[in-house]
């Protein structure tokens, strides 16, 4: 007779067969763009982290001429030469999560290939997650050494993406709406692959091309709840209190500065996924959720909310479903608040968080991943743990409270051998994890 616990790490390593699969299924997820109402000629312009995916569905379902343009993504091209209209696009390779001289740089070649267009020319932006830091202008009395601590700090306030995109907004002058007011006399098509909760247009990229609701006033709001005010650099408070007296130009704002002549696309990263997923799961025997909450809160919070998802299944007591084996995806962007000295990215942190939470319950076992296979500034696209991590990494003397405590989820699931590695992937939907019970 099968013993308990040669039960659970049979369904255990049936779990992680399943995730690994899902892994390598993702990287090769591909798009389809609506391009039936643009023109039969156009220009170009490529934006973001999911640079790769999006000109690979344009390239594949456009028919038209594309007569030049510029692609700016955080690593190489990789789809090659064969196609005549690629041949046509200058490349650009950037820096994130941090803006640099060369995105600034590239940046300036964008508005000058943008100012350089004929008056009534079609021009189709592809933006994707990563255009804030890669898109970089910004004013004259900040320098790209200020802006990049400002990015820094704001990334390990534990804002969220809606508020630090707040702040960079009013720190540049090409995002919230502004990159459209420089094409005001093209025809403006926008595609925007959301990476972001409830996926609202102005958010993804720090919205080049839409117009922008928030004020100085707001961002300011943001880092006084944040207690940022006393570590920024002083050109980046001096530039917003300048901007609430007046001094400066707000960013367009809707309804006042649209561009008049502009049709945006939203790609649903969640619609993508969910079907695609959600067969690949029940193929192998699970009965599949798809949680209509995004993550979209702190760590420990996002943890506590799945924990319990997690355990009333296990006690039959879910609302969801009690029927087991049963996988629950969540999808979204949690946020970290970095106090220790340590490495890590949100999903391996949530990882770890969940692997302390679910220690010793039945077989469960999570993956939590960065779809375009970065998660934070690290070379891992997440982690794949389960309830047995903790219990096995205090039998080598590895406790998972020290790590957590130093924000140091890296050097945790690299000990544990748990990292997901996926170099990146040029695809960047959202944060994802899937959770397997039993």
């Amino acid at each position: 007779m099968e013993s308990i616990s040669d039960k659970y790490n049979r369904i255990l390593s049936h779990h992680k067969a399943t995730l690994r699969h899902v892994v390598r299924a993702l990287n090769k997820l591909s798009l389809e763009l609506d391009v039936t109402k643009l023109p039969d000629q156009l220009h170009l312009l490529v934006i973001g982290k999911g640079s790769q995916i999006l000109l690979e569905a344009f390239t594949r379902t456009y028919k038209g001429e594309v007569m030049d343009g510029i692609v700016f993504s955080p690593k190489p091209n990789l789809i090659g030469n064969n196609n005549e209209r690629i041949k046509k696009l200058s490349f650009f390779t950037g820096t994130h999560p941090l803006p640099s001289f060369e995105n600034e740089a590239t940046t300036l070649e964008i508005l000058k290939f943008i100012h350089d267009l004929p008056t009534g020319a079609s021009l189709v932006c592809l933006i994707s997650g990563g255009t804030s830091s890669l898109l970089c202008l910004p004013p004259d009395s900040i320098s790209i050494h200020e802006l990049q601590i400002t990015y820094q700090i704001l990334l390990e306030s534990g804002a969220s993406i809606e508020e630090i995109n707040t702040v960079r907004k009013h720190l540049s002058l090409v995002k919230g709406g502004n990159l459209a007011q420089k094409a005001h006399n093209l025809k403006l098509h926008t595609y925007l692959l959301s990476d972001v909760p409830h996926d609202k247009p102005e958010i993804i990229g720090s919205g080049p091309t839409v117009t922008d609701m928030t004020t100085f006033s707001d961002s300011l709001q943001v880092l006084n709840d944040y207690n940022l005010s006393q570590v920024l650099p002083s050109s980046v408070l001096n530039y917003l209190h300048q901007g609430v007296q007046g001094q400066h130009p707000e960013t367009p704002k809707p309804g006042l500065s649209d561009h008049p002549n502009q049709k945006i696309h939203l790609i649903n990263g969640a619609k993508i996924i969910q079907p695609f997923l959600g067969s690949l799961l029940e193929a192998q025997g699970f009965v599949v959720h798809w949680a209509t909450d995004p993550i979209q809160g702190m760590v420990k919070k996002e943890t506590h909310r799945i924990a319990a998802e997690v355990v009333s299944v296990l006690n039959g007591k879910s609302e969801i479903s009690s029927k087991i084996p049963q996988a629950i995806v969540y999808h979204g962007e949690s946020y970290v608040d970095v106090t220790g000295t340590g490495k890590g990215g949100r999903n391996q942190e949530l990882a770890l968080h969940l692997a302390l939470s679910l220690e010793g319950q039945h077989p469960v076992s999570i993956l939590t991943l960065a779809t375009d296979g970065v998660d934070g500034p690290t070379d891992a696209a997440g982690a794949l743990v389960s309830s047995l991590t903790t219990s096995h990494a205090r039998k080598q003397n590895t406790l998972p409270e020290f790590y957590i405590q130093q924000n140091d989820s890296y050097h945790f699931h690299e000990r544990m051998k748990t990292l997901v590695k996926t170099g990146p992937t040029g695809n960047n939907l959202m944060d994802l994890c899937v959770v397997l019970v039993g």
